[in-house]
């Protein structure tokens, strides 16, 4: 979330997996992208976005909105479009598009998969047009099977699991001290020192004590705004020829246009 790394980085990695494992590419992509939903690092990286999605249904939508909020961000990214058609009001079965130069799509069904695994579901898809056989997009029908196992989950387990996740009540101050302005962007420093100074009722119920207890740490901020980031909600100067990690500045980046 920090840098911004070449799609030959990614194409080569998958070339070499293909040569250890003598799997085909699109078994390759396929696997990483259900891989990625599922292991632990993404539960770091994107527990922001996850600790608000309870389905494999609920987690695709989520998608969409936080691609096109990574569109809003200085950084040349360009994450693929998605639209979605509801064909059933049991939020169990669409048709999503798939819009992006990079032709991923296999890689997407992947992680379509893992999206159902991880809530203890199973997906059922159907590609019916590809841009890799001259569609101008990609389509897939999905049907997911069973229940999360959030349903039956009792209000304590879900919300055990929310803060586990996320730390969203640190997240969210970090994202509400960080300015819209990107001339007035902050340091890692800055952000730390202006929220040691308050303690007013913004804090959320489930950082305040822990406030009050043990001052916040620099990696603590840092973790939070890398999750923030992955989601596109917060911008830096990363990628500019002069940054290193003391001198970074961070700021929120816009929600509309």
């Amino acid at each position: 979330a920090t840098r911004i790394y070449p799609d030959e980085l990614l194409l080569k990695g998958v070339s070499t997996a293909c040569e250890i494992t003598r799997m085909p590419v699109e078994r390759i992509l396929f696997e990483f992208g259900r891989y990625f939903i599922i292991n632990g690092l993404v539960e770091h990286l994107c527990g922001y976005l996850l600790s608000q999605a309870w389905s494999g249904y609920d987690l695709l939508l989520l998608m969409r909105d936080a691609h096109a909020q990574m569109r809003r961000t200085p950084d040349g990214i360009t994450p693929p479009l998605f639209s979605y058609e509801v064909l059933s009001n049991e939020h169990n079965h669409m048709v999503l598009t798939y819009d992006s130069h990079r032709q991923l799509c296999t890689l997407l069904d992947g992680a379509i998969h893992g999206a159902a695994e991880r809530f203890g579901e199973r997906a059922h898809t159907r590609q019916l047009q590809c841009m890799k056989q001259g569609a101008p997009m990609c389509k897939f029908e999905i049907f997911f099977e069973g229940q999360s196992w959030a349903k039956n989950a009792s209000a304590e387990t879900l919300e055990r699991e929310k803060q586990r996740l996320s730390k969203q009540g640190l997240a969210n101050l970090v994202l509400q001290t960080l300015p819209f302005d990107a001339t007035k962007a902050m340091t890692l420093a800055d952000v730390q020192r202006v929220i040691s100074m308050s303690n007013g009722g913004y804090h959320p119920d489930i950082y305040r004590k822990e406030h009050r207890n043990f001052p916040i740490h620099l990696s603590q901020i840092y973790s939070a705004i890398t999750k923030l980031q992955q989601v596109g909600l917060v911008s830096s100067t990363a990628n500019s020829e002069r940054d290193t990690f003391n001198n970074r500045l961070y700021w929120r980046t816009p929600t509309i246009g």
